[in-house]
């Protein structure tokens, strides 16, 4: 089963259905209209391909069905009233959640139970254009299990999205994992905003580039002040580049097409999880006792009453 009938919740839905896998979608109010009317249309960015899938659709959890798992694909500021929604239904083992989150698991472990409770993170990006949803599909997923172990569970899980086309790999500390990922969100975000939410003029601003990695970095201290490991471990390598080879790597990565889609369209449809991520992250620094000022400098461009620092 799929909670959240989004970008992501859509694109996953209608390619597992796609490669035979029984599937359930959760949709709600005006999506769940234009699902039960046109199915889950997907078009591919590069391109403009399009396909029609139809899944069973419900506008609420099933309560007394039974599911191998719910994969949970709403924003970070959705979380709290979903999950007494999710809680509703005891037969469901197993709860994959896949929102950004620098808090951890601990809201997820109280409504469900430990046990229940497994995190990763999407490969892909886009938007929703009506009822048409717009993807790109990047790298690999990541998954995990909150002790780290590669559970049988966690292998048939991954084993289905893999047969849909979606490479998975496994990470022993996904709540490393995610908190870094917010951590780099912040200063990315932040830029983007600063930059009129244009990811290729941002690309063409080397001050610009060298603050948000500069950012990154004190956001990174934060975390390992706080005893969590870098992860995925290709961050620590990247701690020793120097900055004069850093910021051509960050402009060349910035400058595409996938960041576009998959950074620049949730920064513009997302900021109410992006302040609410900011505001979590402003915890654990004041808990670490860092000072973030580059940090603290680009992400007062979360706030929509500020305008961008520059638009050329």
């Amino acid at each position: 089963m799929f909670f959240g009938a989004g970008v992501l919740g859509s694109l996953y839905a209608a390619r597992l259905h796609e490669a035979g896998t029984e599937v359930t979608l959760v949709a709600r109010g005006s999506r769940y209209e234009d699902l039960k009317k046109h199915g889950i249309v997907l078009e591919q960015f590069n391109t403009g391909e399009r396909t029609t899938t139809n899944v069973r659709l419900v506008d609420s959890i099933p309560e007394n069905e039974y599911f191998d798992v719910c994969v949970v694909l709403i924003q970070k500021n959705q979380l709290h009233d979903a999950l007494p929604a999710l809680a509703t239904n005891p037969h469901i083992p197993a709860f994959l959640f896949m929102h950004n989150d620098s808090e951890g698991p601990q809201p997820m472990i109280d409504a469900l139970g430990r046990e229940r409770v497994l995190l990763g993170h999407v490969n892909a990006g886009g938007e929703r254009d009506g009822y048409v949803v717009r993807y790109m599909v990047a790298e690999k997923m990541t998954m995990g299990e909150l002790n780290g172990e590669k559970s049988q569970r966690l292998q048939q899980i991954a084993g289905a999205f893999k047969a849909a086309g979606f490479p998975v790999v496994f990470s022993r500390n996904m709540d490393s994992w995610k908190r870094y990922h917010v951590a780099i969100g912040l200063a990315l975000t932040g830029s983007i905003y600063m930059a009129g939410l244009c990811n290729y003029r941002l690309a063409r601003n080397r001050a610009a580039i060298r603050k948000c990695w500069q950012g990154m970095r004190e956001a990174f201290q934060v975390l390992r002040t706080l005893g969590f490991p870098m992860e995925p471990p290709k961050l620590r390598w990247g701690m020793h580049i120097p900055e004069f080879i850093m910021v051509p790597l960050l402009q060349r990565v910035l400058g595409s097409e996938l960041f576009d889609i998959g950074g620049v369209r949730h920064a513009r449809n997302a900021r109410d999880e992006m302040l609410q991520l900011r505001e979590e992250f402003r915890q654990l620094k004041e808990k670490a006792g860092i000072k973030t000022p580059v940090l603290d400098e680009v992400e007062k461009y979360f706030d929509p009453s500020v305008p961008p620092a520059f638009t050329d």
